[in-house]
């Protein structure tokens, strides 16, 4: 076992997040650097630090958690799939450091996973949500699901929105590993909380979507690629 993996055991064990974070950031670096990525970020200025945060982000592949985890001044946590939590390790892990767990096939189940976040969000530990619900199997900003909107909503953040472009080029659907490649990071400016309160819901999703269809220069799709589950 790799001393990496080794601290990750260990860590995992302890339910020691701030170990396991640290290993995240480091994990996320490498990965980048081994899969050949050249990853650029813009608008770093504009991440609120040290508050209460609902991030939102276009998912295109699985580069783009690893960007985020590399670039992000404070790290996040994510709405996961429950089947994660069943890896060896990392699912434990992911867990301690307090991922969330979604069963996206019951309703009520997935609401009470945002409920459970909503709780937890406090300063310096935003919270990532992919809004698209799945990985796009084309450079395009499908339609978005309305859970983080609910959850800025119940919590009373800002929402800052990011958009990713390149990281499909870098890893298309259907092949085993990504191809070395630049990806972007475009980051916007942060909602306000009065606005994500002031707004009705489907505005608030519109504007969200409009931004970041800007922000990326990505078209907007009327529908979901729903062969591309992550």
């Amino acid at each position: 076992m790799s001393q990496s993996a080794h601290a990750l055991g260990e860590s995992a064990i302890r339910g020691d997040a701030d170990t396991l974070r640290g290993i995240e950031r480091r994990w996320a670096k490498v990965l980048l650097r081994a899969w050949g990525i050249r990853l650029s970020v813009e608008g770093l200025e504009r991440v609120p630090r040290g508050e209460r945060l609902v991030i939102i982000c276009n998912h295109q592949s699985y580069i783009d958690v690893v960007a985020l985890f590399s670039s992000l001044p404070e790290l996040p946590v994510f709405l996961a799939k429950k089947e994660l939590r069943n890896i060896p390790l990392f699912g434990r892990a992911m867990e301690s450091i307090g991922h969330v767990f979604v069963d996206r096939g019951h309703r009520e189940r997935a609401h009470d996973a945002i409920d459970e976040v909503g709780r937890a969000l406090r300063p310096g530990l935003p919270v990532v949500v992919f809004p698209e619900g799945t990985r796009a199997a084309r450079p395009v900003i499908q339609p978005f699901k309305k859970g983080a909107f609910h959850l800025a909503k119940a919590a009373q953040t800002p929402i800052l929105v990011v958009g990713i472009t390149g990281s499909v080029e870098a890893w298309p659907k259907g092949t085993s590993a990504p191809v070395p490649g630049p990806v972007t990071l475009h980051i916007g400016g942060a909602i306000p909380a009065s606005d994500v309160q002031g707004l009705p819901l489907d505005d608030l999703i519109t504007r969200a979507r409009s931004e970041m269809a800007a922000l990326t220069g990505l078209p907007m799709s009327a529908r979901a690629d729903d062969t591309a589950r992550s």
